[in-house]
């Protein structure tokens, strides 16, 4: 039966699990349970660990499988397949403890009821169906084919293994229905919601631009940076990074290889022109495939087109260059169709490669750099001296696939979280594809908060907005209650802002002023306040006006938040919470 074959990933949080459990060709007989537990070094979550076996033998199982289903591979799509591989092990037993915890699991006849009861499971009906609907009687005749060995032991592990996949499915619907069940609106908080909503304020408010202040009056001391660092940095947490400089040195074929290439076609060109069997000619000498299709000219090279229309059957033109390789070509046949002219050629060709040569002369080169700089100083200094292009790359994760001017770089991803690299240590010559790449460590950045120097940087322009800040509430504090003379002395303005809501980030003309707006709702009406160091200028307000937000209604603010609660379930955010939570060391660099 083809509909083993057709079972394929769908949504959510079971992509992983469908498409793992397709490939895990190791599981035990039909409805039989299984510990997921891991013994291993790639991964340690909460104790339990995942052995280098089992995650080799899973992802090797995950990459054959979609090789059989799509074919090559690319390199970005072997990591993808590691990675989500890895990551699904690690759901494994953080949702294996939650089961656990809970008392859940799947009896034999539950699971046997997703199979061939009358509501069966929704990927069991999608894949096992005649004419459109549930092959009830085609399914249990599968499964009595592949316990008696009718399909071969590799069809009964496949099967097994979505057995396993539909038990996954069973088991995370019961743990999202526990939660969905669990949401509780208070009447209190329904009426928080109903006022940050729909209960509105309008302000009188005078304000004074921190745009009206030069940037060069303003000085930010290193005490001014620390103290914003402290306050902020919570803002900006971060994975554990490296930084890099680099050289890629590039193996490209040199004029030699170039010539040899073209000398190589131009010795055949006489030959070619009157040998026989061309076909055979082709595929004995060539790199191409012989081509004994028609095609218009102008599909062909410009001079190649022109060749054709100048010359009889027969004629071999070249050597010319095309498709990276040196060419001849032969005029099998030429005819007009339609004003169109068509020609049948077949073509030798020898693409331009590097030679051994080449690639040793180039890893000479490297190898002498690499020799004669041990520092980081020496590399720059080597780099500047030789004309090289040195490259940076700052922000290198763990799972980083990409780095610029480099197609898999994984190599370099684990040697910079080698435990042993050092900033300032220069890495051994990496031999990737088509090139050589030599780089330093500079920069080590710990999984925690952003580092300091970097806030600094990024929120340059933001730090002197809060000295401006605090330098523009103090002057405004000098004029007391006189706040016309202060907007007048200080290029400020006055102004209504309306419609302020809790919800609304917005405050008039300032844009999102949450600090300002909050003060203003929180506020007595008919009062001042001092001046609001905001995110764009200092303001002094007097809520004048308030719309109060009207009855609750209840029932429609509960299913509001049920939606968003059940959305945030469907979109995996339990578990977002539980691995941010969880006690994960994660050594997946050092083996993809």
């Amino acid at each position: 039966m083809a509909a083993i074959g057709k079972i394929r990933q769908h949504y959510g949080i079971l992509v992983i699990i469908i498409g793992v459990a397709l490939l895990a060709f190791v599981l035990g007989d039909l409805f039989k349970s299984t510990s997921k537990r891991r013994q291993t070094d790639v991964a340690v979550v909460n104790g339990d660990k995942i052995t280098y076996q089992d995650y080799t033998n899973k992802a090797e199982q995950n990459l054959q499988y979609q090789k059989r289903m799509y074919g090559t591979l690319t390199n970005d799509q072997t990591f993808n397949i590691r990675q989500q591989t890895l990551d699904q092990m690690i759901r494994e037993i953080i949702m294996d403890d939650q089961y656990k915890a809970l008392g859940l699991g799947v009896s034999k006849d539950e699971l046997t009821d997703n199979f061939i009861g009358e509501k069966p499971n929704q990927y069991v009906a999608s894949n096992f169906q005649k004419d459109g609907q549930f092959d009830r009687e085609g399914l249990i005749t599968y499964i009595n084919d592949v316990e008696s060995g009718a399909y071969g032991a590799e069809a009964r592990m496949q099967w097994n293994s979505f057995v396993d996949a539909i038990e996954d499915d069973i088991m995370n619907s019961k743990y999202e229905s526990l939660l969905k069940h669990a949401f509780y609106m208070p009447k209190k908080l329904a009426d928080r919601y109903n006022d940050n909503k729909n209960l509105k304020r309008t302000a009188e408010v005078y304000l004074v631009r921190y745009n009206t202040i030069a940037d060069s009056t303003i000085v930010v001391t290193d005490q001014d940076k620390k103290a914003y660092y402290e306050q902020y940095k919570t803002k900006y947490p971060t994975d554990a990074t490296r930084g890099i400089d680099y050289v890629v040195f590039d193996v490209k074929p040199s004029e030699a290889d170039r010539d040899n290439a073209k000398s190589f076609v131009e010795k055949r060109k006489d030959e070619f022109a009157t040998v026989d069997n061309v076909a055979n000619y082709v595929t004995n000498n060539s790199d191409g495939m012989y081509d004994e299709a028609w095609h218009k000219t102008t599909d062909f090279n410009a001079d190649l087109e022109q060749a054709i229309a100048n010359n009889n059957v027969g004629f071999v033109y070249g050597p010319y260059e095309d498709n990276e390789a040196f060419n001849i070509a032969r005029i099998m046949g030429k005819e007009m169709r339609n004003d169109t002219l068509w020609a049948q050629v077949a073509v030798v060709s020898r693409d331009i490669t590097v030679s051994t040569a080449t690639d040793q002369a180039i890893f000479a080169e490297v190898n002498k750099f690499v020799t004669e700089n041990k520092t980081e100083e020496q590399f720059n200094a080597a780099i500047e001296a030789q004309g090289l292009n040195k490259r940076t790359y700052q922000t290198i994760r763990q799972n980083t696939n990409r780095i610029a001017g480099i197609s898999n770089p994984r190599e370099i991803v684990r040697w910079a979280f080698d435990s042993n690299t050092k900033i300032g240590d220069m890495s051994k010559v990496f031999e990737l594809e088509n090139m050589y790449v030599v780089a330093v460590l500079t920069k080590i950045v710990p999984e925690g908060y952003i580092p300091y120097e970097d806030l600094m940087e990024r929120n340059a322009t933001q730090i002197k907005k809060v000295k401006k800040g605090e330098y523009l509430a103090a002057k405004a504090k000098a004029y007391g209650t006189d706040y016309d003379k202060m907007i007048k002395e200080l290029n400020g303005e006055l102004t209504n802002v309306e419609n302020i809501t809790m919800e609304g980030r917005g405050y008039g003309s300032l844009g999102v002023e949450e600090k300002i707006g909050g003060v203003t709702l929180a506020m007595p009406l008919g009062v001042y306040t001092d001046p609001i160091e905001g995110g764009n200028a200092i303001a002094i307000v007097k809520a004048t006006t308030e719309l109060p937000a009207g009855a609750t209604d209840y029932d429609a603010i509960r299913r509001e938040y049920v939606s968003k609660f059940n959305n945030a379930i469907l979109n995996g955010s339990h578990y977002s919470a539980m691995l941010d939570n969880a006690n994960v060391k994660n050594n997946g660099v050092l083996f993809f």
